[in-house]
C-alpha cells in the first residue's frame, strides 16, 4: 500500500513538472513565432529563427510563463496576446528582458543602422554627436525604462541627447 501511494505521488510529481515543461515550450515557440511574424510584416527589426528562439527562451526562463500571463504578454492558453502594446514590467523583468534581446541579436548595429536611415543629409559633427550618444548602456537604459512604464526616464536616457545633438547641443546622456 505505502509503495503504491509513494509510486502515484511520484507519477503526479512527474507529470506535473512535464506539463510545466510542455507550458514553457510552448510559450517559447509562440513568442519565437510572434517575433517572425511581426519582422514579417515589417513591424519589427529582422530577425532570424535562431535570434527569435534566443529571444524567446530569454523571456520564458528569466521570466517565467506566469509572470508573462500577469503583464499581458501572453494569453492564459499560453499564445501571445498580439493586442496588448509595451508590457509594464518590473525593472528586473524588464533588464531580463533587455539582456535577452541583446545577449541574441545585434541591438547596437541595429540601432545605429536605422538612425543612420533616419538621419537623412546631416552635418558631420550631428552624425558624430549622435554617433557619441547612441551608446550601449543608454540604450539598454531607455528600452528598460520603456518595458517598466516609465515613458520620462525613457525619454531622458536615449531620446533626450539624441535631440540635443539634432539641436546642435552635443549629447550628454542623462544615466544615474
Amino acid at each position: 500500500m505505502k509503495r503504491s501511494i509513494l509510486a502515484a505521488v511520484l507519477a503526479s510529481v512527474l507529470v506535473l513538472t512535464g506539463c510545466g515543461a510542455d507550458e514553457d515550450e510552448e510559450a517559447k515557440t509562440a513568442i519565437s513565432d510572434y517575433l517572425i511574424k511581426q519582422q514579417d510584416n515589417a513591424q519589427m527589426i529582422s530577425l532570424e529563427q535562431e535570434e527569435a528562439d534566443c529571444i524567446a527562451d530569454g523571456m520564458v526562463d528569466g521570466i517565467g510563463v506566469d509572470q508573462l500571463k500577469e503583464y499581458g504578454f501572453l494569453k492564459e492558453d499560453g499564445s501571445v496576446n498580439e493586442s496588448v502594446e509595451t508590457p509594464e514590467m518590473s525593472e528586473g523583468d524588464a533588464k531580463t528582458m533587455v539582456d535577452s534581446m541583446f545577449d541574441c541579436t545585434d541591438v547596437m548595429t541595429t540601432m545605429r543602422d536605422e538612425l543612420s536611415k533616419s538621419m537623412g543629409e546631416q552635418p558631420a559633427e550631428v552624425k558624430e554627436c549622435f554617433d557619441e550618444a547612441l551608446t550601449e548602456e543608454a540604450v539598454r537604459a531607455m528600452l528598460v525604462a520603456n518595458l517598466s512604464g516609465d515613458q520620462d526616464k525613457a525619454g531622458q536616457e536615449l531620446l533626450g541627447p539624441l535631440m540635443k545633438c539634432a539641436t546642435g547641443g552635443g549629447a550628454e546622456p542623462q544615466s544615474e
